[in-house]
């Protein structure tokens, strides 16, 4: 999808599918009955839901991009492989504290207001249960609402003692999910295909109203998720939105892919050893440089990520590997139903670059395919901040290169009269002098190293938009 976002008619449809969405006055309450569902304690598994090879490269310079090639010894199949990155730039910091989230609008209605790119969202009508919406979701079914982007799920108040939901997961083996009740972290769980399970979030709590937060934290391209309702609990009004969105479009840094994995890389071969590889697992949207800036932001994030994958090519070459082919999808890799882009981000971060670089300097073709997709994100999002970002998997030659094309991007939005663009660097993850600072897998940035790149993220936000 270049230059225009799709056709007038598709435009169309998915602007009343949206309309529709937002006619929806009360979805998804409490129910006694949970017959058909299996009762699973919110426990955090380890099944292998993939595996993928991880790429020795030399040090100091990434040797295989953030992968998703197919063929050759050491090419991830699955998500971004990588050489060893270079020398740690900056410290790695701990994982960001868990505060509420904002979502997206309640059900019933949404009022905009005006602001620096954004649109306030209400939470329907005054005092009517329901959910907010995190995320792209399809909600044409009030009572199986549908979700496959990492990150997509909810926010909602819930009184009672405990709070149970009922899951579906379809299309692939297993979706890990991360909880929060009153702004705390709960088990992180797996719903695993086969029929729909009924999950236990919180038990033994006050007897009260509580905030119920609960995100999807697998990988887009795995499965969709369809979520039943509650089971336990009384769903009340929920929450009012703070108005703020970010929307991130990625590979698999922005996925999370294995940043809950340790992967060494001693000196003088930094190769890995051992090795780690891609699981649904060792892999979390929570922990993701995004997600973290978006909580200490109160801000909802809405990641639309795909591991492999570029902004021209992927890494394996193919140019039909990008991002803009996804860029209009609800429900993950599928093509329907139609995103509507509603409510409008109110900044949009663009990090797309190490697969392209998989093979070497795309030239100027990758700031092409840049500027025509910034045109349709600018189409989407008239007032949107956009910020493109490269980090933190490839060091130099490759990242001067990359930072290079980016800043061109930059000059020729600017040209076209669109100064509301911006680079800024997420940096190298840092390995200590002799290897002896873990990665995530298979190459990938950890828990310790998203939270450094948040914040980075943090502050560019702070500067450009107030927050």
């Amino acid at each position: 999808m270049n230059g225009t976002a799709s056709s007038n008619l598709r435009a169309a449809g998915r602007r009343l599918r949206f309309q529709s969405f937002l006619a929806l006055a009360c979805v998804l309450v409490a129910c006694s009955d949970d017959a058909g569902g299996d009762m699973d304690a919110a426990t955090a598994g380890a099944p292998a839901a993939g595996s993928s090879g991880g790429m020795a490269g030399s040090a100091g310079m990434l040797a295989g991009g953030s992968g998703g090639a197919s063929g050759g010894a050491g090419v991830n199949a699955a998500g971004d492989g990588g050489g060893a990155a270079g020398r740690a730039s900056a410290g790695a910091g701990g994982t960001g504290g868990v505060g509420g989230t904002a979502g997206m609008s309640g059900a019933a209605g949404m009022a905009a207001t005006s602001g620096t790119g954004g649109t306030a969202g209400g939470a329907g009508t005054a005092g009517t249960p329901g959910v907010r919406w995190v995320g792209r979701v399809d909600a044409t079914d009030p009572n199986a609402v549908k979700f496959a982007w990492q990150g997509a799920g909810l926010v909602a108040n819930v009184q009672g003692k405990s709070v149970a939901v009922k899951l579906r997961t379809e299309g692939t083996d297993t979706v890990f999910f991360q909880p929060v009740i009153d702004g705390k972290l709960a088990t992180r769980f797996e719903v695993k295909s086969g029929g729909d399970k009924t999950i236990a979030l919180g038990s033994n709590l006050t007897d009260g109203d509580h905030l119920v937060e609960l995100y999807r934290d697998t990988e887009g391209m795995y499965g969709v998720s369809t979520f039943l309702g509650f089971t336990s609990g009384t769903l009340k009004a929920p929450p009012a939105s703070s108005g703020r969105l970010i929307e991130v479009v990625g590979d698999s840094i922005s996925a999370g892919y294995g940043n809950l994995g340790s992967e060494p890389h001693p000196a003088p071969n930094w190769a890995a050893n051992p090795a780690c590889h891609w699981s649904a697992a060792n892999s979390s949207w929570f922990q993701t440089y995004a997600s973290v800036a978006g909580r200490k932001l109160n801000a909802e994030v809405s990641t639309i990520a795909r591991s492999g994958w570029g902004m021209y090519r992927d890494g394996s070459g193919d140019t039909s590997g990008v991002l803009a082919a996804l860029y209009d999808h609800e429900l993950g890799t599928a093509a329907e139903p139609a995103f509507a882009f509603e409510p409008k981000a109110s900044a949009v971060v663009i990090n797309l670059g190490t697969n392209d670089w998989a093979k070497g300097d795309p030239g100027k073709p990758y700031e092409d395919a840049y500027v025509d997709f910034l045109e349709t994100v600018r189409t989407e999002y008239p007032n949107a901040f956009i910020f493109v970002t490269i980090g933190s998997m490839l060091s130099d030659p490759a990242l001067t290169q990359v930072k290079t094309r980016l800043q061109a991007v930059v000059a020729t939005r600017a040209a076209a009269g669109d100064t509301k663009v911006v680079m800024f660097d997420l940096g190298i993850q840092p390995l200590g002098a002799n290897g002896e600072t873990p990665t995530g897998c298979d190459w990938h940035p950890n828990a310790a190293d998203h939270a450094r790149m948040a914040g980075l993220f943090e502050t560019q936000l702070k500067a450009k938009l107030g927050w």
